[in-house]
């Protein structure tokens, strides 16, 4: 069977030149008819600045008989091509929150040598010659059979352009290598920006307290802070010096810690940073602390690792693997009370029974901090 489609390599020069000749048809035709923000388009022209790859574009190319020109028309990749054409004509300028060295300025302001590299930059490009409509909205069906429904975090990185998923996103990739080497999280969860969103939470405690897991409170800190995220530099600083700090005390323990798990990750982040820096909205006392504390609080924390492992011998030594019956449940129960202090219970029904909730989290960072607090002293 024959192709019906090539595959090509096309500049922004290229483009803007067939804009300049109106071969260039950019009516949104064939796709939803959303209008991008300055936001999401500097966040475009930025990917270019940087050579990093932009999705494919989709054009049906065909021949004017009276003309005798080529009709080249847009059918999926539309907004791209408009934000680019808009940015080459001074339509909008860079933003800082993606690029600070060229934050303010249009395109003429731009060097020489930048405005090469914009005007050289290639897209790739499916063309997909002259075939009628119907053939266009099979090839898209095709296409869209094998993608993947967005989870919330990638709705917000499509929706979201701002400053609060810029620092987000920083930070999520600067510690790419301590979410790996610590199996926090695998590389299918990374893929699905499962890592950006739990640094979005963090970067959210630091800002308003401990708050819940939640969507609607997650959608919320993108929308509020998307045009301003106040001292958003010097909480990217902190954010860095705290998962600094966590490496530094866990070393290689980390990966083979109960703390490794986001559940308990997040507290342990919180109680530090709190320490060291104060949380909104929390009431135990602060005590900072050097590296030359870290093996005394890593002592303490391994408190943490031990009310499981507590835990699970005794449940095992009682037979109790799975609770499938509600007489296994009472005597799991049994078990765990007669084990733990009332702080170690209060910590271990936080972090079991709904640890994203607001409240429980609270609970948990809060146990954390007396622990820290109580192996320096205070």
């Amino acid at each position: 069977m024959q192709q019906q489609f090539e595959t090509v390599n096309v500049s922004v020069g290229q483009i803007q030149g067939w804009d300049a000749k109106d071969e260039l048809v950019l009516q949104p035709k064939f796709q939803r008819r959303d209008v991008w923000s300055d936001k999401a388009r500097s966040y475009l022209i930025d990917t270019i600045i940087r050579g990093k790859p932009i999705p494919k574009l989709y054009m049906r190319v065909a021949l004017n008989p009276k003309t005798k020109r080529m009709v080249r028309e847009i059918v999926d990749g539309q907004q791209r091509l408009k934000s680019v054409l808009m940015f080459l004509d001074d339509g909008f300028k860079i933003s800082k929150s993606h690029n600070e060295e060229y934050a303010g300025k249009y395109f003429s302001e731009m060097d020489d040598k930048v405005k090469k590299d914009i005007l050289s930059y290639r897209f790739a490009l499916d063309e997909l010659g002259e075939m009628p409509d119907e053939e266009i909205h099979d090839i898209f069906a095709r296409l869209n059979t094998y993608s993947t429904t967005l989870n919330y975090q990638e709705l917000r990185h499509a929706k979201y352009f701002g400053e609060f998923r810029a620092s987000a996103y920083i930070l999520a990739y600067e510690f790419m290598p301590f979410w790996k080497k610590n199996n926090i999280f695998t590389d299918k969860q990374i893929l699905r920006m499962a890592e950006a969103e739990f640094v979005s939470e963090l970067l959210l405690a630091m800002t308003e307290g401990v708050s819940a897991g939640d969507k609607r409170v997650i959608d919320n800190a993108y929308k509020n802070y998307d045009d301003n995220f106040p001292h958003r530099k010097l909480k990217e600083k902190r954010f860095t010096d705290t998962i600094d700090t966590i490496g530094g005390l866990m070393g290689d323990s980390l990966s083979e810690s109960k703390f490794r798990e986001r559940r308990l990750l997040y507290p342990l982040f919180c109680a530090i940073y709190h320490m060291q820096y104060g949380l909104p909205e929390m009431s135990d006392e602060r005590v900072s602390f050097k590296p030359s504390n870290y093996e005394k609080i890593k002592v303490a924390l391994e408190q943490v690792d031990e009310i499981f492992v507590k835990i699970r011998i005794a449940l095992e030594e009682d037979g109790i693997i799975k609770e499938e019956t509600n007489r296994e449940k009472k005597e799991k129960e049994v078990v765990i009370s007669t084990l733990l202090t009332k702080a170690e219970r209060a910590f271990y029904d936080a972090y079991n029974i709904h640890w994203v909730h607001a409240k429980n989290r609270k609970t948990m960072t809060e146990y954390i901090c007396r622990l820290i607090g109580k192996s320096l002293g205070s």
